[in-house]
């Protein structure tokens, strides 16, 4: 699954530098014009690269939630989830040792 979401991300940033690029193209050739459209034409590609970045911001979060989302569907646990399972397994081995320890002495 992580490698379908990996080319789908993949797939939408390449669209995006595509028609990022078309448009560069686009206001380059309308800023060789000169003048006042010269100046819009910056303004514009400056608003649009701003809109797009904003854009795959927010994709790129609303994407992460789903991913966190249908993992905690499917079960699986968070890393700090994981963490705490290890350090509870640690105590829990820690204190059965030093029971068997302390049944061990009472049989002596």
């Amino acid at each position: 699954m992580s490698d379908f979401l990996k080319k789908g991300f993949l797939i939408g940033l390449g669209a995006t530098l595509a028609s990022k690029e078309k448009a560069e193209n686009f206001l380059d050739d309308l800023s060789k014009s000169g003048g006042a459209a010269a100046e819009e034409a910056k303004a514009l590609l400056t608003t649009l690269n701003d809109k797009g970045k904003d854009s795959t911001d927010k994709w790129r979060n609303g994407l992460r939630q789903e991913v966190i989302d249908a993992i905690k569907d499917l079960g699986f646990v968070s890393q700090d989830e994981y963490t705490q399972l290890q350090e509870k397994l640690a105590v829990l081995e820690s204190e059965l040792s030093e029971l068997k320890k302390t049944i061990t002495n009472n049989e002596n």
